[in-house]
């Protein structure tokens, strides 16, 4: 097989992540699926104008409950 060769990411090009925490109680109880619901519009938006043309791809992954 094969070997495949991973690439540092280009200075242009930047990957972020993070952890979320709220205390608010009405977030606090939200889903699993709430919360991917709420990041897959977040990344709509990102590829949509005026946001588009600045990304190439954006990824969002729910962890937890």
């Amino acid at each position: 097989m094969g070997m495949t060769k991973v690439m540092p990411l280009p200075a242009n090009q930047t990957s972020i992540s993070g952890t979320l925490s709220t205390t608010n109680i009405i977030m606090a109880n939200w889903s699993k699926a709430m919360w991917e619901n709420v990041l897959n519009r977040a990344i709509r938006m990102l590829a949509s104008r005026p946001f588009g043309s600045h990304f190439f791809s954006a990824i969002a992954t729910v962890s937890g409950n």
